[in-house]
Order: C-alpha cells, then structure tokens, then sequence
C-alpha cells in the first residue's frame, strides 16, 4: 500500500513534469551540478536551453552596453576552472517554492535586526563621517541623505556583508538548474512531512512564471556582467556578490551598472567605495526609482530598489529613526 508521503511525492514530482521546459531529465544529485561545455551545449553544439541561445545572441549583438562578447569568447570562461561551481545551497534557495515567503520572512526580521540601537548608532556615525559629500549628493541629486545610508545599511550593512560568492556562477547556476532545484527543496520539504503546494509556498503555476523571470533577469545580469568586463577590462569570473548575485556595499545587479556613479571623480567607478556607492544609490533613486521628496514618492522610489513593501517599510522606518537621533528631532 502507497504510503501519505509516497503518493503527495509521485503527484508532486508528475505535476512538476508537466511544468518543467525543454523535457529535461531532472537531477536532484545536487553533487553533480556543474557549469562546463557539456551541461551549457549539447553534443551538436547547440545551446542546451532557450535562456543559453538568448544569452549568446544578447552577448555577442551589436546593441547593448558594453562590447561585444563572441560564443567563442564565452566558451573560454567556461573552460576555466572557476567557472564550474554551482552554488547549490543558494540555487535551491531560490528555487524552493517557499522562496518568496523565506524571503518577506527575513525583510521582517531584517527591521528588528537594523532597528537595533547599535545599528542605529551606525548609522548616524555614518552621516557625521560622510556629512559632507551626503549633503552635495542630496543637494545635487534631491535625494534625501537618511534614506541614502537606510538603503546602504539594508543592502549590506553599511559594508558588513556584500557576499562572497562569484556572480558568474550564480546566474549560471540560474540558467541551468533551477528544476532540478526545485524538485530537491520539494523532495526535502515532503521528507519533513510539508505539503506541496500549501499557505506558505507558490503554486507550481506560480513558480513557472517565477523561474521564467528568474531566468531573464539572470540573462541579463550575465550579459551586462561579460559585455561590461570586456569594456572596463576586468575579469568577469572574478566579481562577487549575494547569494543573488548582487554586488557592492549598494547590492546593484550587474544590469543595474549603468545607473553607477563615479562619485570621487578617479576615473573608476568601483561600488565598493563610499563616495561611487552614495552616488550610485541617489542616482539609481532618482533615475530608476524617481525619487521626490513627498511621502508617496519616496515611498515608491525605494519600491524600485526592491520590490517589497516589508523592504520599503523597514528602510523608511530606519532612515527615520537614524535621523531623529542624528539632528536630536
């Protein structure tokens, strides 16, 4: 007789069948994940999926920022060695259906965490140190200084934590498994007796649609990554973000690049320095998120930045309260 747990899982894993693309073979052996010639092309030497074929057009076409990168050229970071790693820990946390609740979960208790004294205190020894160039950027860019050092203190702890892991191989990791994924963190929630789909998880309709957002986004990081690279001259492979693959002390996705500031004027805009990263984030503010100083505005500004209301409301709540203490108002 098929046991509870036994039957959810057939039901689970066919259901799944019927939403996974391309009539991939599933494989849960998170061991064997990699990223090399063989797992990106087939033996013919066509790309393995639809998301490689859009990659390699969008890098090599003659639009776009940045230069150029041929197949030949993307080839040859796949060789190396370092290119090879999937980070599966991260892979299956963004792929568990449960991913975006995990993720409004941690925003709430990322407002207990920032809303601490010392972090408020941090960030008020933040605005005397910077005083100076905080007041020319939000002179300069009408953005107000308090939600400036608030973004950069959720983004990555005013520079405690930007993540150490090589974005390359998250987005990759992205474009080629985020099923099998996902059918790991299912098996690993049913082992534990969770039902799929339940209160706390998206449909598998839903996690369709997420993975093939997830999967653009992840083409467009990666071609901003390569394209920017070969302009800027450095080495794509070498770059470290999140777990998301975000990068610098103001977590900007690689596609987001073009919104950076050179804020010290050295001919280099490097976000994990403090004058390119306030730049950066009052640029990306009032470009990206058209910042105004009224409530509502502000409000939506810091929506774009990231796309939680949890997130908008612990950042609003930060930059208040490290400016009450910072002006004694």
């Amino acid at each position: 007789m098929i046991n509870k747990i036994t039957f959810v899982l057939t039901v689970v894993i066919s259901i799944a069948g019927l939403i996974f693309p391309q009539n991939k073979v599933l494989n849960p052996d998170i061991e064997s994940w990699k990223v090399n010639y063989s797992t990106v092309f087939t033996d013919e030497g066509q790309p393995a999926n639809e998301s490689i074929k859009k990659l390699i057009e969008k890098l090599s076409s003659d639009s776009g920022d940045g230069l150029p990168v041929s197949k030949e050229e993307f080839i040859n970071y796949l060789k190396r060695p370092s290119a090879q790693e999937i980070y599966s820990k991260e892979l299956i946390r963004y792929a568990t259906p449960k991913s975006r609740y995990n993720q409004k979960q941690e925003h709430k208790s990322y407002k207990d965490v920032f809303l601490k004294e010392k972090r408020i205190i941090a960030g008020v020894e933040f605005l005397k140190e910077y005083k100076t160039i905080l007041a020319a950027v939000e002179r300069e860019y009408g953005v107000s200084r308090k939600d400036i050092v608030s973004i950069l203190m959720w983004e990555s702890g005013l520079g405690e934590f930007t993540g150490k892991n090589y974005v390359f191989n998250i987005f990759m990791g992205q474009l080629l498994y985020l099923e099998d994924a996902q059918e790991y963190a299912i098996q690993q929630m049913i082992a534990k007796g969770e039902e799929y789909p339940n209160e706390y998880t998206d449909t598998p309709q839903k996690q369709k649609e997420r993975f093939a957002a997830l999967r653009n986004s992840a083409v467009r990081a990666l071609t901003a990554l390569l394209r920017y690279a070969k302009l800027y001259n450095y080495d794509p492979l070498e770059q470290k973000g999140s777990w998301g693959g975000a990068i610098g002390y103001t977590q900007f996705m690689p596609y987001r690049l073009d919104l950076a500031i050179d804020g010290d004027k050295d001919g280099d805009v490097d976000l994990f320095s403090w004058p390119d990263a306030i730049y950066s984030v009052a640029n990306y503010l009032r470009e990206y998120g058209k910042y105004g100083w009224p409530y509502k505005q502000r409000k939506k500004a810091i929506y774009s930045y990231n796309h939680s209301d949890d997130y908008v409301h612990g950042v609003i709540a930060y930059a208040d309260a490290i400016w009450k203490m910072y002006t004694g108002k």
